[in-house]
């Protein structure tokens, strides 16, 4: 890890099962992406890493290729297919891309930007790489609907003493803003939900392990005194902390028209 990127390494042989989703909405959303990518030729995923997105659309017949800083993560996705690359992988830097101008037809990034501290910079490349009428499209993730598990990492952060959890963009206003200065114009698609249940037990534990990239940052035994004090506090907040809940929340992604002419 370093001041400009973080790799996923240590996170490759989990990752999948951190960031699931209800299979209906997964589907959903496959369909919706689908359908916007299938006119622009190939398309260019940022942080691919093993494929969550990438390999159901390319299912789907959409032209690919993939870029991330980590071939740990990569090498998940060949397992998932046999080891037989299903579109051109890249390991690399999404503020240096190594492609030409106007390369693709689209571009996308799914919970990259708050990991990148110049995230603009991100930005910046994918613009280029994408010819003028593309579009640069992306997932931020900020499910509002998941409010006791956003709760619980907001007291696990406290009590660690991490005084921000991430080092890049933080507000969806601040990309839009960034788009409209490169003439892009936002457009919404339609947005999926999503139900899930979990129990605060669960969330604590995965925080204490440090299975999210933000907890890297603190020791080991400081992420354990934080998770005997979060889950103090969350046994005064709601009971018993083994019993799931539910969370709702919708996912829609950005879509940022590039002028035709630039």
């Amino acid at each position: 890890m370093t001041a400009d990127r973080i790799s996923f390494d240590r996170a490759a042989e989990y990752y999948d099962r951190t960031r699931s989703a209800p299979e209906s909405t997964r589907r959903k959303l496959t369909e919706i992406l689908a359908e916007e990518l299938a006119p622009r030729g190939r398309v260019l995923e940022i942080g691919v890493g093993t494929g969550r997105i990438a390999l159901p659309l390319d299912e789907r017949g959409i032209a690919l290729a993939g870029l991330d800083v980590s071939m740990a993560m990569m090498s998940k996705l060949l397992e998932k297919t046999g080891r037989a690359m299903p579109f051109p992988l890249v390991q690399g830097d999404a503020l240096r891309l190594p492609f030409t101008d106007g390369a693709f037809g689209a571009a996308f990034a799914v919970h990259v930007l708050h990991l990148i501290p110049d995230w603009r910079g991100v930005l910046g490349e994918m613009v280029r790489v994408v010819r003028p009428g593309g579009a640069v499209m992306v997932d931020q993730g900020h499910p509002a609907g998941r409010r006791w598990r956003e709760a619980v990492q907001r007291r696990f952060e406290r009590e660690t003493g991490v005084e921000r959890r991430f080092s890049g963009l933080s507000d969806l206003s601040d990309l839009d803003e960034a788009m409209a200065a490169h003439g892009a114009t936002l457009r919404l698609l339609p947005s999926v939900g999503a139900r899930a249940r979990s129990a605060p037990e669960q969330a604590i534990a995965e925080l204490e392990e440090g299975l999210y990239s933000w907890t890297w940052q603190v020791d080991p035994e400081a992420r354990r005194r934080a998770g005997a004090a979060t889950r103090a506090w969350a046994r005064e907040r709601w009971g018993d902390v083994t019993r799931p809940r539910w969370s709702a929340w919708r996912v829609q992604w950005r879509a940022y028209d590039l002028p035709r002419v630039r």
